[in-house]
């Protein structure tokens, strides 16, 4: 009687072991399946950025230099695989656009807040004599995802936002 109950009560112990290891195993399967899902891409910033790029028009914004994102953004370069920034030429017109792609994910916060200062810095340039521009600043699209940062003032900035995750 005794030998059983002890073989019925080893039996029930080693079940409830593989229960919790099953349960762990899951959670930490779970877990590691969030982390990897983080978003962002493996493309390169060139496939990432030229279908938004063919969008806009050459009256809409030009292609700026490294150095004109760093100057006006305040952004670290080096904690970028590439980027991509395109503004307007007349200093009355706020329309822009910025794309990154970031080496860590961990940095896409930094940006946005930058970006994010960016734009309230503009709005208060140009709340009190440029209502149209003002508007254009109001209805800008900063988006994170991953490893990848979108940042546009424009017209069509909804629809240039679309087009970039679409290329994601």
């Amino acid at each position: 009687m005794f030998i059983r109950r002890y073989t019925a009560k080893v039996t029930q112990l080693k079940y409830r072991i593989i229960e919790i290891l099953c349960v762990a195993a899951l959670i930490v399967f779970i877990i590691m399946l969030c982390v990897s899902r983080s978003g962002g891409t493996d493309k390169d910033i060139k496939a990432i950025s030229s279908p938004v790029v063919k969008t806009i028009s050459a009256k809409q914004m030009t292609k700026k230099s490294n150095a004109d994102a760093v100057k006006t953004l305040k952004i670290d370069l080096s904690k970028t695989e590439g980027i991509v920034y395109y503004a307007n030429d007349n200093v009355m017109n706020v329309s822009e656009l910025f794309i990154a792609k970031l080496n860590n994910s961990d940095d896409s916060e930094e940006f946005k807040e930058k970006i994010e200062l960016r734009v309230e810095e503009q709005k208060k340039l140009y709340k009190s004599y440029a209502p149209k521009q003002y508007s254009l600043l109001e209805n800008s699209v900063i988006e994170t995802n991953g490893n990848t940062v979108f940042y546009c003032v424009s017209k069509n900035a909804g629809t240039l936002a679309e087009i970039f995750k679409n290329s994601l």
